[in-house]
């Protein structure tokens, strides 16, 4: 009797668990530690009593300070999530695409993906001669505080994220890619919504 074929279910079944899981995990503490950026870089350049929330970071005070040290601050929280994507792409080329590693890069740049759309729409409409109002991302308002271009800064983080996702792309086992893909988007939604309607309210208000 011809042997049956061990169906593939029960690796794309492992994989997409196993990203779920650590991005529900892992997006909230990107989150912190992206707010952790504002809130260091704010204090290492002389805000007196920056104040963390689950989603922001409240400076506090600014008299006597340059509008550069705002930008700064500002700026980090982008930056902080860029070297946390980096890291992970790092990891995942150099040893393997591991489920942590896959989720820490995704988690990450997740902050920066709203900004693709944005970007495109912001194209179309200068290129008709018409302009958006600035939205409220932190790269419109750090370029704004240290006089460049928020249109620039934000079309890089947007680069960076597609980046990210295509690296990752890269390094997906074939037959378990729609799984993994799957894992890691419904983990990292879970994993936000976890934070900005429950926890993050509860432990950082």
């Amino acid at each position: 009797m011809d042997s049956i074929p061990a169906p593939r279910t029960t690796s794309s079944t492992r994989c997409f668990w196993q990203c779920a899981g650590w991005s529900v995990l892992l997006a909230p503490l990107t989150i912190v530690i992206h707010e952790l950026g504002h809130l260091l870089v704010a204090r290492a350049v002389g805000f007196p009593n920056p104040v963390l929330h689950f989603s922001s970071v409240d400076p506090g005070a600014a008299a006597g300070l340059p509008d550069s040290a705002l930008g700064l601050a500002t700026l980090a929280g982008p930056i902080v999530s860029a070297v946390l994507a980096l890291v992970a792409c790092v990891w995942i080329g150099w040893r393997a695409a591991t489920p942590w590693a896959l989720a820490l890069a995704v988690t990450a740049v997740t902050r920066f993906a709203v900004g693709i759309p944005y970007t495109l729409v912001t194209g179309i409409i200068r290129f008709v001669g018409a302009q958006l109002a600035p939205p409220a991302f932190d790269e419109y308002k750090a370029g704004a505080a240290l006089g460049w271009s928020g249109d620039l800064l934000l079309a890089a983080t947007s680069a960076l994220c597609i980046a990210v996702l295509w690296w990752i792309g890269r390094h997906l086992q074939r037959d378990a890619r729609g799984a993994t893909w799957l894992g890691l988007f419904v983990g990292t939604a879970t994993g936000w919504a976890l934070w900005m309607k429950g926890l993050g309210p509860w432990l950082l208000p």
